[in-house]
């Protein structure tokens, strides 16, 4: 990097560090008073709804007290919300909120439907409140991100949705304030442009071969670890093609298709990828990336084992967990070793899964399990989340909690399955050739496959067996019409489904259960269930074993 770049990255990094500073006092300053807090972003969200379509549904007024609305608008879900985004989107009319919506982020729902979360200026500045505090924080504890550029994965959108879609959509640029975006431009490791391709595959490419060059980058932020690790398997399997790149400023086939977008040129990384024998290792990512400073991605639930992966690859650079980011809303941010409640962001309420009492957040306790239910900027009115998590601690006022897993589904990389779409998976084979599927199950990486993959365990004849890889074909179609796990499945996370089929699928479920403690007499069929590699029946280890893994249409 040239003397100047240097020092405009430096110059911006103490910017940012000054400016962010002063927006993490502002979170503890309010830590005190938690309350009066809360009810002044209601009344601010109240003041917005007001006008709208929703405001006359509910009967709501500006000058509501938290317990009138509380009385006024029930639970909701995105189904509640579906047909006035719909009406919104189509007409530009007031539907849920007076301000004015020109984004609507894509998202999936508990059936292979997209949902689109209408993102206002109003709900990004809200969502911007936990930026600050959190940029502070890392800036404080790992000043070594101060000495490069910044890697940041945001939003990305399967390849068949791009046309579908404006390009804001994919520019998380769009989502900042003004200074905050004048910084991420002068410190950005990999150009907002990239997200913009026409396929992920020329997506995951660009990046890649931006991260090479970017021998500086101090900082990557990553929301599922195995993101990351997708990234290094592209650098290993392209790494002729991205030291050519590099080596010309030119892109190469078949990735030539990336003409609107600057090649990076690093004669020097170049001359390292030509030289790798491809081993992803320390010594090849202390060798890339000597000063990376952090690493922040999930690293709870399903994901922690990945994260422990993540880490050993690269012992020289810090880690930290990620808070609960949803494309609903922000509801934890990392502080320390703590990650409080955004309270400076939107109104939060929250489900005591233990009583399903309803509780504001200053009404939480310490050990509480509960469920988030958010009330934003952008209309979405006591929208309640699929996330359970345990309050830790507080600062101050502001409780901190920890996330624990998905409520009622399976979101080993980020894929997001339900139980309802796991059932009309088990509809759709119910009968073909003689099928009888029992459950969905979602199984880790283990030495028989090298990705997590989703397997339908199904008792079938010799007749169904025989045709196992082409209903297998099925099947991973079948789930490709789910927003989350087709991305996932392109951005190389997840392997090809399998279609696990034995004579006896009730007797397999039916042991597995017991052997893992449970009356036979109590046992219940959940049509999607987490196997770990450590429970897994010997007939569906033998499947896996004996089957080569379709990766050839991944």
């Amino acid at each position: 990097m040239s003397a100047l770049k240097n020092l405009t990255t430096s110059l911006l990094h103490f910017a940012s560090s000054t400016l962010t500073r002063k927006g993490a006092r502002k979170f503890i300053d309010a830590s005190y008073d938690v309350e009066s807090v809360q009810r002044s972003i209601l009344s601010d969200t109240l003041n917005m709804v007001v006008g709208a379509e929703s405001a006359v549904k509910h009967s709501l007024r500006k000058d509501m007290t938290v317990e009138e609305f509380r009385q006024q608008v029930p639970i909701t879900d995105y189904n509640y919300w579906h047909d006035m985004i719909v009406e919104q989107q189509k007409s530009g009319k007031p539907m849920l909120t007076t301000s004015s919506c020109d984004r609507y982020q894509p998202t999936s729902g508990s059936t292979s439907k997209i949902k689109w979360i209408p993102y206002t200026r109003p709900f990004l500045d809200q969502a911007d409140e936990a930026i600050s505090p959190w940029m502070s924080d890392l800036y404080a504890n790992f000043p070594g991100i101060k000495k490069g550029r910044h890697y940041w994965s945001l939003s990305w959108v399967p390849s068949d949705l791009r046309d579908q879609v404006s390009e804001s959509i994919n520019d998380d640029m769009q989502l900042l304030p003004w200074w905050k975006r004048l910084f991420m431009a002068g410190t950005m490791a990999v150009p907002e442009g990239v997200s913009l391709a026409e396929s992920s595959d020329e997506s995951f490419f660009a990046t890649s071969c931006y991260l090479v060059a970017c021998t500086d980058l101090s900082f990557m932020s990553v929301w599922s670890p195995t993101f990351a690790m997708s990234l290094l398997q592209v650098m290993q399997e392209h790494r002729e093609k991205i030291a050519e790149v590099l080596e010309t400023g030119r892109w190469v086939a078949p990735f030539d298709s990336l003409k609107n977008i600057e090649p990076p040129k690093n004669e020097a990384a170049a001359a390292y990828m030509r030289k790798w024998d491809g081993e992803i290792t320390p010594a090849f990512t202390k060798a890339i990336w000597p000063n990376l400073a952090l690493i922040s991605s999930w690293d709870t639930s399903s994901s922690k084992g990945w994260a422990e992966k993540l880490q050993a690859i690269f012992p020289h650079s810090g880690f930290q967990g990620k808070g609960l980011f949803a494309t609903e809303g922000v509801v934890t941010f990392p502080m320390g070793d703590e990650y409080p409640l955004a309270f400076t962001s939107y109104f939060y309420e929250f489900e005591d899964l233990d009583t399903n009492e309803i509780l504001c957040s200053w009404e939480l306790k310490k050990d509480m399990r509960v469920r988030p239910i958010i009330t934003t900027g952008n209309g979405l009115l006591r929208y309640q989340t699929k996330d359970m998590l345990l309050v830790t601690d507080f600062i101050n006022q502001c409780p901190c909690l920890r996330f624990i897993s998905r409520i009622d589904g399976v979101d080993m990389v980020g894929e997001k399955l339900s139980p309802d779409a796991a059932v009309k998976l088990i509809d759709h084979f119910s009968g073909n050739m003689g099928l009888s599927p029992v459950t969905l199950i979602a199984i880790p990486q283990s030495d028989l496959r090298a990705k997590p993959v989703y397997g339908l365990l199904c008792s079938g004849s010799a007749d169904a067996i025989a045709v196992r890889e082409p209903l297998g074909a099925q099947l991973e179609e079948q789930l490709n019409q789910h927003f989350h796990y087709k991305l996932a499945r392109e951005l190389g996370q997840l392997g090809h489904a399998e279609m696990l089929i034995v004579p006896d699928a009730m007797e397999v479920y039916t042991e597995h259960k017991i052997a893992g403690g449970m009356v036979a007499g109590n046992i219940k069929i959940e049509p999607l269930a987490l196997w770990q590699n450590d429970q897994m029946p010997g007939a569906v280890s033998d499947i896996l074993r004996n089957s080569k893994p379709a990766e050839a249409d991944a």
